[in-house]
């Protein structure tokens, strides 16, 4: 079974989201939620964070959000964070996600990295098994 939600108690410092917020032109008080999934699969608890950004060869570069999402990752505790890139082709998509996850256990930490997550949030979601809008977060 699949099953993810939102993790609420992850965080960014408090200069990271006023860093956020300055970059995309936005006045905000309070904590910024930033998309960091808790999923359990195959009786597995995983966190997994979506963050915007791209690898080049091994050079990994996150846009402000994106950088906000990996520090709310890190906020939570457990195993070194690995990092993925995303398949820009939406079937490979909907099965490498679930595929990677299959390769981790209770504790891992895994950041899904694209600089195409605003355009894709209907297929990530659906591949996370967070097809209810009410779970999505801004």
């Amino acid at each position: 079974m699949f099953k993810s939600e939102i993790a609420a108690n992850a965080r960014a410092s408090v200069e990271t989201d006023q860093m956020v917020l300055n970059s995309l032109g936005l006045e905000h008080e309070g904590h910024v939620q930033y998309m960091v999934i808790k999923s359990e699969f195959s009786g597995e608890e995983i966190y997994c964070a979506l963050a915007g950004g791209e690898i080049i060869d091994n050079d990994i570069n996150l846009t402000p959000v994106g950088t906000g999402a990996y520090e709310a990752l890190d906020s939570i505790p457990g195993e070194e964070i690995a990092l993925y890139a995303l398949s820009e082709d939406d079937d490979v998509l909907a099965q490498q996600i679930p595929g990677i996850m299959e390769q981790h256990k209770t504790g891992d930490r895994i950041c899904f990295i694209s600089d195409t997550l605003v355009e894709r949030q209907s297929q990530i979601m659906a591949a996370f098994a967070m097809d209810n809008a009410g779970q999505q977060a801004a």
